[in-house]
């Protein structure tokens, strides 16, 4: 037992398993000055990888991800794969025209090939090209009919378009050419979801879910129709399953603390919501869900700052604005200058009159003021006239 301890730990610290009872060799070894000052000891190797690895810049990391497809295309121009390689590189980067440059050249060697077609529809996407990554969709359902995942991007993107009649009419061909496409049935109940159509939209996921009991965005999409039919304990059911097969969703997270706040529960809500924002800080609805469940522990001043955050990632957010002019009113702050002015624009304009002129409030007085000290002078001096008459 002890001889294959010895060994064992030569194996690891690549000496000897003997050492002496001072172990001044070991020490040395381990801490002396030798390796300290620019030996090649063990503890000096790390460190300095350390450092690299520490200082190693993002142009940096991305040479070194590119390096193995640069140098398959140096022998093999033609090599689709390397292109390819290359693309998804781009894509890690969030490089996305250089991405889509680099897939249209594996593309133009393979033009048939379903993952390429894939990941350039998904590259137009980021590009807020719609209409660009439909055709590449369309392309690659035609060769691969049954891919669950181009059904679900369609599906999306037609939803994005505000097409929702013809992404439901997609869905179920999907469905009548093969209704066991898992994916065909997530993509009708997110289009029936989009249309209010919430009962049908929870049938269609059921669906998908008899299909494959493990696919998380479906239990997501399941948990928000569920919520927006106010049955929030079933939607919790439905967030909980999604989290037990992916924890890094900021969507789920995000769809958890609305339900705690339906529920009045604000402390788990802020739990759930903070933890969306350390997955996705960028997220605005996330930010809109801690700041209402902030709101609910009249935490005010915070609240504001949550909800402020949430309109500068997204404008948009109607809720958010909503909850931030409640939140303005809690505080007794009416509106922002730069609201007021955004109001005062959105006003139809009317015809210019004394009362549409801005001018100090103090000119005004003044000017009614003289006005009516002018008309007292004249009735004065007209009761005179009629005295001495």
């Amino acid at each position: 037992m002890a001889n294959d301890f010895k060994e064992n730990r030569s194996r690891r610290t690549g000496k000897p398993g003997r050492t002496s009872k001072t172990g001044k060799t070991d020490r040395t070894g381990k801490t002396g000055k030798s390796d300290r000052t620019g030996g090649t000891g063990k503890g000096t190797g790390k460190r300095t990888g350390r450092t690299d690895k520490a200082t190693e810049t993002a142009y940096d990391r991305l040479n070194k991800a590119l390096a193995a497809h640069e140098k398959a295309l140096e022998k093999n121009p033609e090599d689709a794969a390397a292109w390819a390689g290359k693309a998804a590189v781009y894509l890690r980067h969030r490089m996305y025209n250089d991405s889509l440059i680099a897939i249209g050249k594996a593309l133009e060697i393979e033009p048939e090939n379903p993952h390429y077609l894939y990941e350039k529809g998904f590259v137009l996407l980021q590009l807020n090209r719609e209409g660009d990554a439909l055709q590449a969709f369309d392309r690659l359902l035609e060769i691969k009919p049954d891919s669950d995942k181009t059904w679900n991007l369609k599906t999306s993107v037609l939803c994005r378009l505000e097409q929702y009649e013809k992404a439901l009419t997609d869905s179920e061909k999907a469905l009548a050419a093969n209704p066991k496409l898992a994916g065909a049935w997530h993509a009708k109940g997110s289009v029936l979801a989009d249309m209010g159509r919430y009962e049908e939209a929870i049938e269609a996921y059921d669906a998908a879910l008899k299909l494959n009991p493990k696919l998380a965005r479906v239990m997501v999409g399941k948990g928000f129709a569920l919520y927006s039919l106010n049955r929030p304990v079933e939607a919790m059911i439905a967030y909980d399953a999604a989290l037990k097969i992916n924890p890094d969703n900021a969507k789920t997270w995000i769809g958890k603390g609305l339900v705690h706040l339906k529920l009045g529960k604000s402390k788990r809500a802020i739990a759930a919501c903070s933890k969306a924002i350390s997955i996705k800080p960028d997220s605005s609805d996330a930010w809109y869900c801690k700041g209402m469940a902030l709101s609910g522990l009249d935490k005010n001043e915070e609240a504001l700052g949550a909800l402020e955050r949430a309109l500068r990632l997204d404008p948009d957010n109607i809720e958010a604005r909503k909850a931030l002019a409640s939140v303005n009113s809690k505080l007794g702050i009416s509106l922002y200058e730069d609201e007021e002015d955004r109001m005062e624009d959105e006003k139809p304009k009317a015809k210019r009159s004394e009362w549409t002129i801005k001018k100090p409030t103090s000119e005004i007085i003044k000017k009614n003021l003289g006005q009516v000290r002018e008309k007292k002078v004249k009735i004065s001096r007209k009761s005179v006239r009629a005295k001495k008459e």
